[in-house]
């Protein structure tokens, strides 16, 4: 029996390939939960460091088995270059209008894919990233604001590109005070960048044990703020609060997105 449910596992987290033709170059992605989300599911971003990749960051970081009722996408980076490392390897672009936004239309090409083919909600998208990819779920900020709910970067920072931002989004930002990598001063400007565009303030409660919260008068654009004293790494307990996270804001998404679907059916 044991290993009839093992063999039923195994086969249920099998994930779906995606393949797109996006600028011309052959991309692809990783696609879970098509099972078991129902139609009208979030679709959640995770998006791999330099030089890792879609299974691996699968293997790594399990968002789709802590989320089990969201449509979870892992998608392939192309090599870049690493300035700070001096190497290529699979990665994201850097900056927006980098690499013609080869990334950004990628992940475009995905949301609508997904939504159309596996009846994702394109108005309940969530991204989240380590390192590199942390970097670009802010890239994605800055410029596809209106196409996402909210964003959970890990071990990256923004530039000053995030001033472009159209509308503020409730940001969890996770840094680690060792890291040499990204440096924690630059993960703070970016938070503190975060505070000032969602126009928040500091909460007396925590979100959670060790997350800061800021809250804005108005709005739902909170920013959160955990600092560990680890490294360049995704923190163990990353996923569950990223989950939690995204749960959270998802709850009062759906019920804005009902009540504003319901004002917009005719009374027979």
């Amino acid at each position: 029996m044991n290993a009839l449910i093992g063999l039923f596992l195994f086969f249920q987290a099998q994930p779906t390939t995606l393949n797109l033709t996006v600028d011309g170059a052959e991309r692809t992605a990783l696609l879970y939960n098509t099972d078991s989300a129902k139609p009208n599911a979030p679709i959640v971003f995770v998006f791999h460091g330099f030089t890792g990749g879609s299974r691996q960051a699968a293997r790594s970081y399990r968002v789709h088995e802590e989320w089990r009722e969201a449509l979870v996408v892992y998608p392939q980076g192309l090599t870049v270059h690493s300035p700070r490392l001096n190497r290529d390897g699979p990665g994201w672009q850097h900056q927006p209008g980098d690499l013609g936004d080869r990334d950004i239309h990628f992940f475009d090409a995905l949301v609508e894919k997904i939504a159309k083919e596996y009846k994702g909600d394109p108005k309940r998208v969530y991204v989240c990233g380590m390192s590199n990819g942390a970097l670009f779920c802010f890239e994605l900020y800055a410029t596809r604001s209106e196409k996402i709910a909210a964003l959970a970067p890990v071990a990256g920072a923004g530039g000053t590109w995030l001033l472009g931002v159209k509308q503020p989004r409730p940001v969890l930002i996770i840094a680690g005070e060792t890291d040499s990598l990204v440096p924690l001063r630059a993960t703070a400007l970016t938070r503190d960048g975060c505070i000032r565009l969602a126009n928040a303030q500091k909460q007396e409660s925590e979100w959670a044990p060790g997350y800061t919260l800021y809250k804005p008068e108005k709005g739902n654009a909170i920013v959160v703020w955990h600092q560990h004293s680890g490294g360049h790494t995704w923190p163990a307990d990353a996923t569950k609060q990223i989950v939690r996270f995204f749960r959270e804001i998802d709850a009062r998404l759906k019920g804005s997105i009902s009540q504003h679907r319901s004002l917009e059916t005719p009374v027979r």
